[in-house]
């Protein structure tokens, strides 16, 4: 007997007077075995949300990993290290291949090749790769309507990629007048379906000019495209961009600033751009630089090119030439600790154009809507 007067049932710790709730003509076993499943119902919760903790425990551990991890090229392959040059893998050994992209849980690269096999007739566009960080046999990506891509990136959750296509290629005139046109296109992927949405849309580019699209990556929240517009090998700025295409941001502002500003990302903030602008004569260096998309604001950091953040956004890997003009050009990987006082210091040598993770941010569920119709491969929007 309990203090309430209640006689407690030894079996199932229940007080006697819930049986006067059974139902007429409900045996009274049928209450402990309601009772038993309430119980179990009570421990498979409890189960679930120890398995809830622990993945997210072990996303978080992974976001970690990613932030501490790079991707780079060496003598045309895709490389994977550690941040601080520790743990150097190559996982290729293709050739000819550039552009990787590390996915967020740092486990997929990304990379296009352009080797014989992978080149579209004409273009000089090559194939998008994927392979996996532990190593194995790359695969070569296919997406619909598209039949040549390169400079792939990766969204936080994984789930799709952007790239640069190439779609709709003719070619006019014959032997050394013809002169080669093509769609392009900046473009989403599903990785699982191959299905396809075009952002931005350039019909009959002619090819031997410039590739009008360059770079794309995704922001950290998966709702937004940043991507280098190329005017020529000295000029061309970048832009942001909604996933219907259209314009957020651009820089520079204005028309008549020639001064290239290439390799777009955003920081886990939303508001910070990272690009750099190339060397353009032996007399000048690449330079490194923060835009605020608010305010416009450039910040030089430091001199060199291909930056990406790491660390969550708290710094940056990027690569410096040696002998930049000589036939002893060589390329490092260095990281800056986005802080007053910090000096780069270097990490990986023989490496160029490093690639870190994007990861989402907090409160945010970085899902990138990409449809699955037959026919998503023809919606976009001019440029």
């Amino acid at each position: 007997m309990n203090a309430s007067g209640h006689i407690l049932s030894l079996r199932s710790a229940i007080p006697m007077k819930a049986e006067s709730l059974v139902e007429p003509g409900v045996p009274k076993r049928g209450l402990f075995t309601e009772i038993r499943r309430s119980r179990l119902f009570f421990l498979l919760v409890v189960l679930a949300t120890a398995a809830s903790i622990a993945l997210m425990a072990g996303t978080s551990m992974a976001e970690d990993s990613a932030a501490e991890t790079v991707a780079f090229v060496r003598q045309g392959n895709i490389w994977i290290a550690k941040v601080d040059g520790t743990g150097q893998r190559r996982l290729t050994d293709i050739g000819d291949c550039g552009g990787p992209a590390l996915s967020a849980d740092a486990r997929q690269v990304a990379f296009f090749c352009r080797t014989e096999k992978d080149l579209y007739p004409d273009t000089g566009f090559g194939q998008i790769y994927l392979v996996e960080a532990v190593g194995g046999k790359p695969r070569r990506m296919k997406f619909d309507g598209i039949l040549a891509a390169e400079h792939p990136g990766f969204s936080s959750d994984r789930k799709s990629l952007v790239f640069v296509g190439l779609s709709e290629v003719r070619k006019d005139g014959i032997k050394d007048e013809a002169r080669i046109y093509a769609t392009m296109s900046v473009s989403i992927a599903d990785l699982k379906t191959g299905s396809t949405l075009n952002v931005l849309r350039h019909p009959g580019t002619m090819l031997d000019v410039g590739y009008i699209y360059s770079n794309p990556s995704f922001s950290p929240d998966g709702r937004l495209i940043l991507w280098q517009e190329s005017g020529s090998d000295v000029s061309g700025g970048f832009a942001l961009s909604d996933l219907k295409g259209k314009t957020l941001f651009r820089f520079p502002p204005k028309a008549e600033d020639l001064t290239p500003y290439w390799r777009p990302s955003l920081a886990p903030d939303g508001q910070t751009v990272l690009c750099y602008s190339p060397a353009t004569s032996e007399g000048s260096e690449d330079t490194i630089h923060l835009v605020d998309r608010k305010t416009g604001r450039l910040v030089d950091v430091t001199t060199g090119a291909n930056p990406v953040f790491v660390r969550g956004g708290t710094a940056i890997v990027f690569e410096r030439w040696v002998n930049r003009w000589s036939e002893k050009a060589s390329s490092h990987l260095l990281i800056l600790e986005l802080k007053p006082g910090a000096t780069p210091k270097e990490i990986i040598p023989n490496a160029s154009e490093p690639a870190g993770a994007v990861l989402m941010p907090e409160n945010s569920t970085g899902s990138t809507a990409v449809p699955s119709s037959e026919n998503a491969s023809q919606k976009g929007s001019n440029r």
